[in-house]
């Protein structure tokens, strides 16, 4: 199978694809360069925490107008301050 792309928006509303930094308006350019990324594979795309919702959307919008529909939000793995919830436990006595 082919390697995920991703792309981050970092807690500076810095844009990344993988781990390689390109300016916002070079987007849509970047990964059209990319040999390995295709317009009808998934995008997964990972946003810090503290990211406001409209730079989210605005990234979002960018990859769509151009060509990028299938897109797919992601959650950080290890997101500092997350939980697990506990397991369920039977609290009834026999």
């Amino acid at each position: 199978p082919d390697k995920p792309t991703y792309v981050s928006i970092k807690p500076d509303l810095a844009i990344a694809i993988g781990e390689n930094f390109v300016k916002r308006v070079d987007l849509v350019r970047s990964l059209d360069a990319m040999p390995d990324v295709k317009k009808d594979q998934f995008i997964f795309i990972r946003a810090d925490r503290g990211v406001p919702y409209g730079e989210l959307m605005d990234v979002l919008e960018i990859l769509r107008n151009g060509g990028y529909k299938m897109l797919k939000l992601t959650a950080l793995e290890g997101v500092p301050g997350s939980t697990t919830p506990p397991a369920a436990t039977d609290n009834s006595k026999p």
